[in-house]
């Protein structure tokens, strides 16, 4: 057992707010990793977790966590602010990270990054884990088999209850979290789009701040792609009846219509297609789910985690790579820039 124990990935979580515990939770769970460190610059919950567990060693800062500690793979769950700070500290190491989203509190805050890593090897993850839902991985599956034949247009939606008064916290601080519901649950969105269709060429954008100070808590943007495909997405953190995030894509085509939510996948065609047959198909969550080996905050994460231990071990790039949450951040920073002239179209560069 101590053998088996000793094969396994050593990963430090960065940063132990809710997602750096549950991230803790899932890696020391997995069959071929194991948390042997933690950073957090307050010690709490950094404390009580050393003590539940004594085997996970718990630091004030990563550079002391290097220096005594052989790490195979880092997870940065910090506030925005300090992403690339921590991922840089990785790379000057030549060690593997997945890092939470957004990447940055704007793009040109994390150019040195990606230059960096344009010049290395090093397996990188962004956690836009939305990819991972298992309605969204069938969707891009269909979209690819090429069934719907031309794509004609798009629109997309994420919305969650989470916001009626002003929030406390940094994530509603701009300086320290980049933004509002743009750069963090339509974030996702934005990614989940550029999977399916590539790069996104222009936007533009109107927001409304109605809680918050200085972020946004409802974003409207058109989008226009490299492939000339056009659509929008509505996003708000302040809608009513939506306990969890709930993301939508509806996609019209020649041949038919497909409509994504995270528990559900319609698809209609009027031909059938390989093996996508004419008319209605429905599939819930429990016809797509393929099992994993802990759950907790849904399936998706753990997904995520094992494309990263994967990629680890495999020494190759992870999806969404630092590249890819690059591209988001560029869309995110024109749709604020597009907004702030009143919704006047911005390029992405």
């Amino acid at each position: 057992m101590k053998e088996m124990d000793n094969n396994k990935l050593k990963i430090g979580i960065i940063g132990l707010g809710r997602m750096g515990l549950m991230h803790t939770a899932i890696f020391n769970s997995l069959p071929d990793s194991k948390v042997v460190a933690v950073v957090d610059p307050a010690m709490f919950p950094a404390k009580p977790l050393s003590m539940l567990n004594p085997n996970i060693k718990v630091y004030k800062s990563i550079e002391k966590m290097f220096s005594k500690e052989e790490i195979d793979g880092v997870v940065i769950a910090s506030p925005v602010g300090y992403h690339v700070e921590n991922a840089m500290e990785c790379v000057s190491k030549n060690i593997p990270f997945l890092m939470e989203k957004p990447l940055s509190i704007n793009a040109k805050q994390s150019e040195s990054l990606v230059n960096e890593l344009e010049k290395k090897s090093i397996p990188n993850m962004i956690g836009y884990m939305a990819r991972n839902i298992d309605s969204f991985r069938e969707g891009k599956k269909i979209i690819q088999s090429g069934a719907l034949g031309r794509i004609i247009n798009i629109k997309g939606t994420v919305y969650v209850s989470q916001l009626f008064k002003q929030g406390k916290g940094w994530r509603y601080d701009p300086k320290v979290s980049g933004g509002g519901v743009l750069e963090s649950q339509a974030s996702h969105l934005l990614d989940m789009l550029h999977w399916y269709f590539g790069p996104v060429k222009r936007v533009n954008a109107d927001i409304l701040s109605v809680y918050s100070k200085g972020i946004e808590d409802f974003a409207h943007v058109i989008l226009e792609f490299e492939n000339g495909l056009k659509g929008w997405i509505d996003s708000s953190w302040s809608v009513r009846f939506k306990r969890k995030m709930e993301l939508r894509v509806e996609i019209l085509a020649e041949n038919g219509v497909l409509v994504i939510t995270d528990d559900t996948l319609d698809l209609f065609l009027d031909t059938a297609h390989g093996e996508y047959k004419e008319g209605k198909t429905f599939f819930s969550a429990n016809d797509l789910f393929t099992g994993v080996h802990i759950d907790i905050g849904g399936a998706k994460f753990t997904y995520q985690a094992e494309e990263f231990i994967k990629a680890i071990q495999q020494k190759r790039q992870a999806s969404p790579s630092i590249k890819d949450g690059y591209h988001v951040q560029k869309i995110v920073d024109a749709c604020y820039q597009s907004a702030s002239e009143n919704g006047t179209p911005q390029d992405v560069f």
